[in-house]
């Protein structure tokens, strides 16, 4: 990441301009410029340099457009467009480097759901079978309990269904 100094040579301008548009972009509020190392040399993230080399070539090719009658001194600055340029190539980097991770957390998220799903589907199927075999017991325990005088006495035969205890007194 480049330091406002780096910034300032890449764009012929001066490091005072340069801080001053780091200013008026608002970068150190919105986080793309941050203070690093012992003497706080400040450092500009890729889509910080961006913003910057945009804003300040904008500016020279306005100051320019306006000059365009006068003539070229030698006191204008030189733009570097292969800085430039290397910044832009920088950041689109950098979203590169995004989207691969994002993909990347993608296909695990997607592993996860399948898993889940999976683990879902096993459940369901669980309770189902849960629920139908508590029907079953319920409706034998009604069953059992609507007997008559006879069914109790002989001790429920042929209402617990065969290899039941009842059936071997």
């Amino acid at each position: 990441m480049p330091t406002i100094k780096e910034i300032a040579e890449a764009t012929g301008r001066g490091k005072s301009t340069v801080m001053r548009a780091v200013k008026e972009l608002g970068l150190r509020e919105s986080g793309h410029a941050n203070p690093d190392g012992a003497r706080g040399a400040l450092i500009i993230d890729a889509e910080g340099a961006s913003m910057l080399a945009d804003f300040l070539t904008k500016n020279v090719e306005a100051k320019q457009a306006a000059g365009e009658g006068e003539t070229e001194s030698s006191n204008q600055p030189h733009i570097d467009v292969e800085a430039i340029v290397s910044v832009y190539r920088e950041r689109i980097d950098d979203l590169k480097a995004q989207i691969d991770n994002l993909n990347a957390q993608l296909a695990i998220k997607d592993n996860q759901i399948k898993e889940l799903t999976c683990a879902l589907d096993n459940a369901q199927d669980a309770a189902k079978e849960a629920q139908t075999e508590t029907r079953r017991a319920h409706d034998q325990v009604v069953l059992m309990a609507s007997a008559g005088v006879w069914e109790r006495l002989t001790g429920f035969k042929g209402l617990l269904g065969p290899g039941s205890d009842m059936d071997s007194q």
